[in-house]
């Protein structure tokens, strides 16, 4: 794992003009940035750096070897409020929902964002208290290992914390379940 901050990279304006994109904290994985930080001020609203990671999307991400197209997993946070995100689209999902192609929302919309709890469910804001159990480097590998699944169309999605907590919990159960019958106590 490495940690890059302002990256600077040069895009393309919706209008065609040539614009300087610096990306604030990047955490590479073997390589491939992986996970992308975008911070704002206190005080600033979250959905400025969401709306940001979005224009970036549109006129860099794409630039130079294309490698941030790879990112996984947004981080926005402006110090007080810390999100989540995931770099995919949830097409079908939506689209049984409303039925409507042209209505249908992707993780490219704000409400796809999410909270980082403990087990207990308690919510994580804090933008220290997040770097701190989320981009812990076992908790991070762990969340790119295990915890990124396909849906059954083939989607690549990050699992919320309750439902990490949930399958954690079954591993567990699991393993003791396994263990006692090795052991003969079952």
């Amino acid at each position: 794992m490495q940690v890059i901050n302002q990256y600077e990279i040069e895009g393309k304006s919706v209008t065609g003009e040539k614009r300087d994109n610096r990306y604030d904290v990047t955490i590479l994985v073997n390589g491939l940035p992986l996970v992308h930080i975008e911070l704002k001020s206190r005080g600033v609203q979250i959905k400025e750096a969401f709306n940001q990671i979005n224009r970036y999307a549109r006129e860099s991400f794409w630039a130079g070897s294309g490698l941030f197209e790879y990112v996984q997993i947004f981080v926005i946070s402006n110090g007080r409020t810390t999100k989540y995100y995931f770099n995919t689209t949830r097409d079908t999902h939506i689209k049984n929902r409303n039925g409507n192609e042209h209505t249908r929302k992707t993780s490219n919309s704000y409400e796809f964002t999410s909270y980082w709890a403990y087990e207990s469910n308690r919510r994580i804001e804090d933008l220290r208290e997040f770097i701190a159990t989320f981009l812990s480097k076992h908790t991070l590998v762990n969340i790119l290992t295990k915890y990124c699944i396909f849906t059954s169309e083939d989607i690549l999605m990050v699992m919320r914390p309750y439902q990490i907590a949930a399958c954690e919990k079954i591993v567990n159960r699991v393993q003791i379940s396994l263990n006692q019958k090795m052991a003969g106590k079952y």
